[in-house]
């Protein structure tokens, strides 16, 4: 039985059809809904000694919080219009975007997370492995990858 589900977007192409398929599963279980979304934070300088954060860094930030917000009430906007019976609702998290995935499906105890399967490019993919595959490596919860 499905009742909870999380689905990650991050408004890329393959990240609208795990969308479409994450409401569309949620829709035939009557299943709870979580868009996520993982701001991935630009560090300069190294992780372990980070640069200060000057007052433009903090604007920058503040600026990609809110297109990173704006993805989200788009998706849960859509979600509405698709699938108007499901209850639905948003989460903006940041950091690395495996982990967060990870935490969240975890914390919310989640059946299932739906995730796209490209939404990296290419050479970070190759040499790091994609979001997807590390979240369905990680995750303890069923992890379904759309392509």
């Amino acid at each position: 039985m499905i009742s909870k589900v999380l689905v990650c977007t991050d408004g890329t192409d393959c990240a609208q059809r795990a969308l479409n398929f994450g409401l569309e599963l949620a829709a035939k279980y009557s299943a709870y809904v979580t868009i996520l979304n993982v701001l991935e934070t630009p560090v300069f300088g190294s992780p372990e000694n980070p640069l200060a954060t000057s007052a433009g860094m903090a604007g920058f930030v503040k600026d990609l919080r809110r297109v990173h917000q704006e993805l989200l009430a788009k998706a849960a906007e859509k979600g509405k219009s698709v699938e108007p019976d499901l209850e639905i609702s948003t989460e903006l998290r940041e950091g690395n975007p495996a982990e967060q995935i990870v935490i969240a499906a975890t914390e919310g105890n989640f059946d299932v997370v739906v995730v796209g399967h490209s939404g990296e490019s290419r050479i970070r993919e190759l040499f790091l492995g994609g979001t997807s595959e590390r979240v369905a490596h990680l995750a303890r919860c069923a992890v379904l990858i759309v392509k």
